[in-house]
């Protein structure tokens, strides 16, 4: 039988090699494991009580994602003519766009 130490890996901890990507953002973020964490480091009873009420707002917070994912797709595909003709017509002024973005 061994015994292995237990895992040292935050679930708050992002890597800093990670691409950056929206989808695995949501994800990341949607996890209940994330927000418990946030209690870590307090005193037992104190602990407990803010795991509690985080274990509370978590379903209110998971909606407010789901309707932001949405909304924010909604926007990009009603925007893509917009974008469409901007690259079609101006691709010069497209690219320099493009390269400005975040990674």
């Amino acid at each position: 039988m061994s015994t292995a130490p237990p895992s040292t890996v935050s679930p708050l901890s992002i890597g800093p090699d990670e691409p950056y990507s929206e989808p695995k953002r949501f994800v990341r973020k949607m996890n209940p494991l994330r927000w418990l964490a946030l209690a870590n480091g307090t005193p037992v009873v104190l602990k407990q009580i803010l795991q509690l009420g985080l274990l509370i707002v978590w379903p209110v917070w998971f909606v407010w994602v789901i309707i932001r994912a949405v909304c924010f797709f909604a926007f990009w595909l009603l925007l893509y003519p917009v974008r469409a003709n901007q690259k079609k017509n101006h691709p010069e002024d497209y690219a320099r766009a493009q390269a400005r973005r975040l990674p």
